[in-house]
């Protein structure tokens, strides 16, 4: 097999593995995703699948490119990206628990809320991705480690699409594993599985705006 050949597969092996490692852990957004699948089944919330994906995507081509340098400008910004995640959490656990007590209404008799359109959800969940700088310095650091194997542009160019498609495969099933487990819950056990969940969203944003205000004190 070629060199080139052979380091490019290489390249490409190494992004799958990089977006499993940043798609895996189950933190804000993958519980928000489970939610979403369960309250309007996979087809409607898979542009959210597809929004975080595309951020995982774009922040690996930025570590790419910008290497190292972005690291002290992130840093620059001390605890503000903390902070505002911890607003934007806040807010989107705080609608989705107004949104499944309005659902529980609508069960006895009134009308039930209506999903998102998809462009609405990709950008939400885009932008909610996006804030989390987090995401960014994980591939800084990772392709900083990888020592020249995603050099040329071809071997970038795999690495970037490993990331995306794992990325892909894990966000859409934890919609997909949403959806299939909200078919098996009565209409009350599925409120309750979603109050739980936005009310994880709540505390996550809580313990990000604690850990915001702890940099902005800290000297």
């Amino acid at each position: 097999m070629h060199a080139g050949l052979m380091e490019t597969i290489v390249a490409f092996g190494a992004g799958i593995v990089a977006g499993l490692g940043v798609a895996a852990p189950l933190g804000a957004v993958g519980i928000l995703l489970l939610q979403e699948g369960m309250a309007w089944g996979y087809r409607a919330a898979a542009p959210a699948a597809a929004a975080v994906a595309s951020v995982d995507a774009a922040y690996c081509i930025l570590a790419l490119v910008l290497g190292a340098a972005a690291a002290p400008a992130i840093a620059a910004l001390g605890p503000w990206p903390a902070l505002l995640g911890g607003a934007v959490l806040l807010v989107l656990g705080g609608l989705g628990l107004a949104r499944t007590f309005k659902g529980a209404q609508a069960s006895n008799g009134g009308k039930a809320p209506q999903a998102a359109g998809r462009t609405r959800r990709f950008l939400a969940f885009a932008a909610l991705t996006a804030i989390n700088p987090a995401t960014l310095l994980y591939f800084i650091a990772l392709t900083a480690g990888l020592g020249g194997r995603a050099g040329s542009l071809g071997q970038a160019a795999a690495f970037t699409a490993g990331v995306a498609l794992a990325s892909l495969a894990w966000q859409s099933g934890l919609v997909l594993a949403g959806g299939l487990f909200s078919g098996r819950l009565g209409s009350g056990a599925s409120r309750w599985a979603g109050g739980v969940g936005h009310g994880s969203v709540v505390l996550l944003g809580l313990a990000a705006l604690a850990a915001g205000v702890g940099g902005w004190h800290t000297p």
